[in-house]
């Protein structure tokens, strides 16, 4: 698929945000990480005294390993495309191990498996995967700042939700 992103940081910038509107194609690949993050960053703002538990840790890795593999299967991939998916596989089955295995602290492990770092890390893979993207210097600073970008949003989207005291034990409203 033919993209064509733009020669500066905020051009490139641009065509990350509006990849799902531009090129449908990409909304079987991207749609359930876009509906994915918004949900747990909703559930996350409602229940602000609920923290990230070491199951939704795993569970959040292998979000990495099954996107990887999906575009493993339906991509005809050139090398840098396979050495971005095999590194999104890699790290999710690392970080999924490290989890899994209480292998590292509590507050690391909830940091690199948090919805916002896993869904747009994810989410940056495969537009660099399923789509004509180069990877230079422009495209990477892009990426980052759209990675930033998306974390900074969720902890946004997550004051707008009404908090709801998850300590009020029994109260099922």
């Amino acid at each position: 698929m033919s993209i064509i992103y733009g020669t500066t940081i905020e051009e490139t910038l641009k065509q990350f945000v509006l990849a799902p509107v531009n090129s449908p194609e990409l909304l079987s690949s991207l749609l359930p990480l876009i509906m994915g993050a918004v949900v747990i960053e909703l559930y996350f703002g409602k229940y602000e005294h609920e923290e990230l538990g070491w199951n939704t840790s795993v569970g959040n890795a292998v979000l990495w390993v099954t996107t990887g593999i999906n575009l493993l299967i339906n991509q005809d991939l050139n090398p840098t495309e396979a050495y971005a998916t095999y590194f999104l596989i890699g790290i999710g089955s690392f970080v999924g191990y490290m989890n899994f295995f209480h292998k590292w602290s509590e507050t690391l492990a909830f940091v690199v498996s948090s919805s916002g770092i896993v869904y747009s890390l994810a989410y940056v893979t495969v537009l660099f995967v399923r789509t004509d993207l180069a990877i230079n210097t422009t495209t990477l600073k892009a990426a980052g700042l759209f990675f930033i970008g998306v974390n900074v949003a969720f902890r946004i989207l997550q004051d707008f939700e009404t908090p709801r005291d998850t300590r009020q034990f029994g109260n099922f409203r």
